[in-house]
C-alpha cells in the first residue's frame, strides 16, 4: 500500500486578520490531485485539521469537499486523528457516516486501546495495513490531578501517561496482527509536542 502522511492543515487560520481560505483550498486541491496522480492507497492526517475547535462553515465545507474527493476511489482509505487545535467531539460527530467513505476518524482518546487501532483492507478485502491512530492526548486523558503535586510531578505523569497510552495502543495492534497470522505492517501516527527528544 502507498501511504501519504500529512498534518497541521489549520483550516480556518487567519494571518494578520486575513482569512486564508483561497490558499487552503489551493492546497487541498493540490493534495487531492497528488493522491490521484500517485495512486495513494492511504492518507494519514495526524491532527490540527482545523485551526480552532469551532471551525466556520467555510472551513467545514473545504474539509468535507476534500474528503469526498480523496475518497473517490472505493479502495482508498483516509485516517484522521485530532490535534490540540481540533475539537475531539466535533471531529468524531460524523464518524459513523464517514466510515462509508473509508474515512476513519479518531477524535477522542479511548479507554479501550483497540478503539484506536484501524485495520485497512485492499481491493481484495484482505488486511493490508494496521494503523495505530492516536489523537492528541489531553491532560485529562492520561493523568489524574492530585492536590499538592509539583510542576515536575505533573510533567512526569504526563510523560508517563503518553508513553503508556502509545504502548497500550501498539500492543493492541500487535495482538490484532497476531490474530491474522500474517505479517501485516503496522503504522503508528499521533499528534504531540516533543520536548527534549533523544
Amino acid at each position: 500500500m502507498k501511504v501519504l502522511h500529512t498534518s497541521d492543515w489549520h483550516i480556518g487560520r487567519a494571518l494578520y486578520g486575513r482569512k486564508r481560505y483561497e490558499e487552503l483550498e489551493a492546497f487541498l486541491n493540490w493534495l487531492a490531485g497528488l493522491i490521484e496522480d500517485e495512486n495513494i492507497d492511504v492518507l494519514l492526517v495526524a491532527g490540527d485539521v482545523f485551526d480552532n475547535s469551532t471551525p466556520s462553515n467555510h472551513a467545514q465545507e473545504l474539509y468535507y469537499r476534500f474528503l469526498c474527493r480523496a475518497a473517490a476511489s472505493s479502495h482508498r482509505h483516509v485516517v484522521i486523528t485530532a490535534g490540540n487545535h481540533d475539537s475531539p467531539s466535533f471531529l468524531d460527530a460524523p464518524k459513523e457516516l464517514l466510515t462509508f467513505l473509508n474515512v476513519h476518524v479518531v477524535g477522542c482518546a479511548s479507554d479501550s486501546p483497540a478503539d484506536e487501532v484501524i485495520m485497512l483492507s485492499g481491493p481484495d478485502t484482505e488486511p493490508r495495513l494496521i494503523v495505530c491512530a492516536i489523537p492528541y492526548l489531553r491532560d485529562r486523558d492520561i493523568r489524574t490531578a492530585e492536590a499538592g503535586e509539583s510542576v515536575e510531578d505533573k510533567e512526569r505523569k504526563i510523560m508517563e501517561g503518553i508513553r503508556n497510552h502509545y504502548r497500550l495502543v501498539c500492543d493492541a495492534a500487535e495482538e490484532k496482527r497476531a490474530m491474522l497470522k500474517k505479517p501485516v505492517p503496522i503504522v503508528a501516527m499521533g499528534h504531540l509536542f516533543a520536548a527534549g527528544g533523544k
